[in-house]
């Protein structure tokens, strides 16, 4: 961004003190003004977390105070009580972030000169840094998010373009009560007020009622202003539906393949068999029956039954897996299949059983029954609608049975990636919220026998930015997140972290947080994040704008029940002692 020229970052009025020691990424500094004896408290200058400018000649750098401190031998100097007081020199270790060249308006990252010894440090003016990082950042005209302060004093904005935030993707990261629900949803407000589109995936419930939500989908019936929906079953993809039944591969997992391939054949050609192929009860017959006839068949309809989705009667699916339970081929007719295989059919009893039981349970009556409308169908329509912005779907009803949750989510994260594959985010992006992403990614479903990975969002973060498809991710537990998803992404809001697993695997996944800012993360208050992005020129630490229409975080009020509990105990025990006075 080019503009009128900005008055240098430099202020002698401002001055802190005089580079001492050169390193890779830091310098020491003599920081005169710093000491805090109580006749000069008001004129001390020089603390940790400061910003500071430090004057190369054509290059100014930009740094951060990470350590302040006074000679070893000049401990007792600071003692009010031991006598005289002497003058104390005190030193400190700046941290290199970023540097603003001679004739630019902007901030660079790297380092282009290093500071030499006896170069002079400044405290950098709050709105001026503000105005390089904006400048580093945004071109005019941009639409940009108003995401937070850079200083809680001055109030300065610091306002990022969706590009900045949402294009490589996003993590949101912090411990309990940090900020992080508030982040989320100041972000979504943002998207919203700037024309974007969301969808935010709730496991809690806690954002179904906040201001910029347009649609909420819930999978049990809920408000009035909330729609009832569920997934129907032939959108899901057979690898999801096998993550679902877990058949063990050696014998279970074949024989359900085919039989959804005798299904899909049914399905697709109707009421009319083909040829020298027997239908019964809507199922495949294969018990002495041709098999040229039936590969025939399959071959003929290959578009409709190779395809991924699972467009057939699961209600059939448990007994078609018996019909499949028989001899490969006959030994009298050998063009012909065999009878029933009694040992493969033992194998398949545990599998048919537990497609029995599922397919009619309680836990999964979000994919196979229709309780509600289509959440494909509204998705659809609400994707299609240009006056809807944003759209929540509760995972607060959702069961753990099954591990209903994980696999729903896989399902939509698959199905989001489906259409975005297609082109339909090439004009409009969509950007998918996913919060508490640790109880949903890596998981892997099954057991020893066979096993399925909930991969979706992992794919999204690989490959959906092309498609226009980005994600968020937000979690208290970042140890938990894949590497090779946290590898993806690109802008971080981090807020306190005090696990020390979960700083590292911050520090790990992203080149620009290194020990020296690593170490204010777990000071970080509530609402003050870190923002760390390849497209910014520094690790900005900045207090996240409040949302309007916070989320509902609230934990049990133990006061409130607590007290109505021993208010009612009270009057409890009036009641029993007014009888007997009366009686008295």
């Amino acid at each position: 961004m080019t503009g009128s020229r900005l008055p240098s970052p430099v202020d002698p009025g401002l001055y802190l003190g005089t580079v001492t020691e050169v390193t890779a990424s830091q310098v020491q500094v003599n920081f005169p003004n710093a000491t805090a004896r109580p006749e000069r408290r008001g004129l001390s200058r020089g603390a940790v977390g400061d910003f500071v400018f430090i004057d190369c000649e054509r290059v100014k750098l930009l740094g951060r105070v990470i350590e302040t401190r006074i000679p070893d031998g000049e401990r007792l100097s600071v003692e009010p009580r031991l006598g005289e007081a002497l003058d104390p020199n005190p030193i400190g270790r700046v941290q290199l972030l970023a540097a603003v060249e001679q004739g630019n308006n902007e901030l660079r990252r790297g380092i282009p000169a290093f500071p030499r010894i006896g170069d002079s440090v400044h405290l950098a003016d709050p709105r001026l840094l503000a105005q390089l990082i904006r400048n580093a950042v945004t071109h005019k005209g941009d639409v940009t998010l108003s995401v937070g302060r850079i200083d809680a004093a001055d109030g300065v904005d610091i306002c990022l373009p969706p590009e900045k935030v949402f294009g490589r993707h996003a993590g949101i990261f912090g411990a309990t009560g940090g900020g992080k629900s508030w982040t989320l949803a100041t972000l979504i407000q943002e998207l919203k007020g700037a024309g974007g589109k969301a969808i935010l995936l709730d496991p809690t419930g806690e954002f179904v009622d906040i201001d910029p939500v347009d649609e909420v989908f819930v999978f049990e019936a809920g408000a009035a202003s909330h729609k009832l929906v569920h997934f129907p079953y032939r959108k899901v993809t057979e690898d999801d539906l096998f993550s679902l039944f877990r058949p063990s591969g050696q014998s279970q997992g074949p024989k359900l393949r085919e039989a959804i391939k005798s299904l899909k054949l049914v399905q697709t050609v109707g009421g009319a068999p083909p040829a020298n192929v027997v239908f019964y009860n809507g199922l495949v017959t294969k018990r002495g029956r041709p098999r040229a006839a039936f590969y025939a068949a399959i071959a003929a309809n290959a578009n409709a039954i190779h395809s991924p989705l699972c467009d057939f009667d699961i209600a059939n699916l448990a007994d078609q897996i018996k019909a499949e339970c028989v001899y490969s081929s006959d030994r009298d007719q050998p063009a012909n299949f065999g009878g029933l295989d009694p040992a493969t059919a033992g194998y398949c009893e545990t599998l048919v059983s537990r497609i029995s039981t599922q397919i009619n349970s309680p836990e999964l009556e979000c994919l196979f029954q229709t309780n509600g409308t289509s959440l494909v169908d509204e998705l659809t329509a609400f994707l299609a609608d240009p006056k809807k912005d944003v759209a929540v779907i509760s995972f607060r009803d959702v069961r753990f049975e099954h591990n209903t949750r994980e696999i729903l989510l896989n399902i939509i994260g698959r199905h989001l990636l489906g259409l975005a594959r297609e082109g339909a985010f090439r004009e409009r992006p969509l950007v998918v919220f996913l919060d508490e992403a640790h109880q949903f990614l890596g998981q892997t479903v099954g057991d020893e026998y066979g096993s399925t990975q909930l991969d979706s969002f992992g794919l999204i973060a690989k490959e959906g930015r092309k498609y226009g498809l980005t994600c968020v991710l937000a979690t208290q537990r970042p140890r938990d997140i894949p590497h090779d998803v946290l590898s993806q992404l690109g802008t971080l809001f981090v807020h306190r972290l005090t696990n020390k697993q979960d700083r590292d695997t911050v520090e790990s996944a992203c080149g620009d947080l290194d020990r020296g800012a690593a170490q204010f993360i777990p000071m970080l208050g509530p609402g003050e994040a870190i923002i760390i992005g390849p497209d910014l020129p520094a690790p900005l630490p900045v207090f996240i704008h409040a949302p309007t229409s916070p989320p509902d975080s609230r934990g049990p009020s133990y006061q409130a029940f607590w007290r109505a509990r021993r208010e009612a105990d009270v009057l409890a025990a009036q009641v029993v002692d007014e009888p007997l006075i009366a009686e008295v």
